[in-house]
């Protein structure tokens, strides 16, 4: 009996083991599928799979590309967050709440390893996103929904901004004003003036009014461009603090910027103060008080500017350039800044740079949880853009700011394609995206294009010398563009319109979708 009882079970585990070589179980791969969002695809570093009719995606490539943010609430529980809607759900429970109301997710989320996966359209539904499957090229697809209740036939349009620096030192650069593809733009920012004796003036008297002619023939050619002057700047925002610190100096300084603005044919005042109590260039007048007195600045110009509308029979706008790091919020009223104004431009790039002994990316959408410098949760966009709208200001009052320039160093180390290693070499460069496509880098002479899918940003490097240029491109805005959108932001900002190449490749991405419905 014992050798029969053996053999049956030797027959089965034969059978067994036949079974398994011809029918393995089946892995993510053969289930998986891509995902987009608006049209554009989401890149996720475990692959999206089907379980059971289901389909699973990543949870956080998912969430921060429609605008949302993660926070682990314990070992199980996380909460999804955006303006006006908190998800809060548990791995393997089907129990969640939706803005504090009890709902039902099914399937549960699930840990597949150490990866937090959730059932695609249960949570995209409870975000309050349209999901369609295209079973012809195995994508699922992710929309914004139409507003219950806009009419079938016209859909609610948003109107996104535009907005473009242009520098006086563009003119000698070959690269006038009048060249500039402005009718993709809602608005210009000229810069900059300059302050002196608690004035605003001309900064560079020979190119500022020859730009300004060609700004009034822009205008003239394309009727709904509006122009607003910059006034300071890095270079020039050395007298802010003394034209700020008493009531007179602030009614000399905005009688001044609207005379400017008047007599120079502009449509509003945009103070560029870098920065507020400390910050900016060595030399700079800086005072504590600067806080209380920036907004009071601001009241200030804004009163004169809604004296001048009432006189002039229309309307003037005043906006800010917001400093996009923790000590900005720190040194400024925010809030009450953001009742005084328009908009405030955000200046999100420069998280890295020539004082960096290290490479790392230009202005990250995300935080990189390889990024050595993670510890500082302010380095990128996204944590930014939370910080202002925790404060107080108002997602529509927020124009994300796009550089259209990289930022390079040499020397760096080979490990991680060059990306956060020790730069040694003294070479430490800004280079316009026109320079980048005009010396051929893109996967060429010696550099070759990465992407890091958590940050959404291209990197360049070259082994032999270990060049590594941290830059924009087309797919990195179009993740840019979708942030906006998710996040209900009043548009986006680039600094600045000259560094784009010939075919106007960045600005056509940038435009081409907000503008797009």
């Amino acid at each position: 009996m014992k050798h029969v009882a053996l053999r049956a079970i030797l027959i089965a585990l034969i059978v067994t083991a036949t079974i398994y070589v011809i029918l393995p179980p089946p892995s993510h791969a053969e289930k998986s599928v891509q995902v987009t969002y608006n049209g554009g695809r989401i890149d996720f570093s475990e692959s999206p799979f089907i379980s059971n009719g289901n389909t699973y995606i990543q949870v956080r490539p998912f969430a921060q590309t429609l605008g949302f943010r993660i926070d682990w609430l314990d070992r199980t529980r996380l909460s999804l967050t955006k303006p006006g809607t908190t998800i809060v759900m548990e791995v393997g429970r089907t129990t969640a709440a939706v803005n504090g109301v009890k709902t039902t997710i099914s399937p549960v989320p699930k840990k597949v390893g150490p990866t937090l996966f959730v059932p695609l359209r249960a949570i995209a539904e409870k975000m309050n996103f349209a999901v369609s499957w295209e079973q012809a090229v195995n994508t699922v697809s992710i929309t914004n929904r139409t507003p219950p209740n806009a009419p079938p036939s016209t859909p609610a349009a948003r109107s996104y901004k535009v907005i473009a620096y242009y520098p006086s030192w563009g003119l000698y650069l070959q690269e006038p004003l009048s060249e500039q593809p402005v009718s993709q733009l809602t608005h210009v920012n000229y810069a900059f003036a300059n302050v002196s004796d608690g004035q605003v003036v001309l900064g560079d008297p020979d190119a500022d009014l020859q730009n300004f002619k060609h700004l009034r023939q822009l205008k003239a050619a394309n009727p709904k461009l509006r122009a607003l002057i910059s006034v300071g700047g890095w270079t020039w925002s050395g007298q802010f603090s003394d034209a700020a610190l008493t009531s007179a100096s602030r009614q000399t300084f905005a009688a001044s910027a609207v005379a400017f603005m008047k007599q120079h044919g502009f449509d509003g005042v945009d103070i560029d103060w870098e920065y507020p109590v400390q910050g900016g260039l060595a030399g700079n007048k800086e005072r504590p008080e600067d806080k209380r007195n920036f907004t009071l600045l601001l009241q200030e110009i804004r009163q004169q500017l809604d004296s001048a509308e009432k006189n002039d029979g229309r309307d003037y706008l005043l906006t800010i350039a917001g400093g996009a790091f923790p000590g900005f919020l720190n040194n400024v009223e925010i809030s009450s800044i953001a009742a005084a104004v328009d908009w405030i431009n955000l200046m999100t790039y420069d998280y890295h740079g020539p004082w960096d002994d290290s490479s790392n990316h230009n202005a990250p959408l995300y935080a990189d949880s390889q990024d050595p410098s993670r510890a500082n949760k302010s380095n990128n966009i996204d944590a930014v853009v939370d910080q202002y709208l925790k404060n107080g200001v108002p997602a529509g009052k927020l124009v994300l700011g796009v550089p259209f320039y990289g930022r390079s160093w040499t020397s760096c180390g080979a490990d991680n394609q060059g990306l956060y290693q020790d730069c040694d070499g003294p070479t430490r460069k800004m280079y316009s995206y026109e320079q980048i496509m005009e010396q051929g880098w893109i996967n060429a002479n010696g550099f070759v294009r990465y992407w890091n899918s958590e940050a959404k940003v291209p990197y360049l490097y070259k082994k032999t010398t270990g060049t590594f240029v941290s830059y924009e491109d087309a797919e990195s805005i179009g993740y840019k563009t979708s942030y906006v959108k998710s996040r209900g932001l009043g548009g986006a900002m680039i600094w600045e319109i000259t560094q784009d190449d010939e075919s106007d490749t960045l600005l056509n991405k940038l435009a081409g979708d907000l503008n797009r419905s």
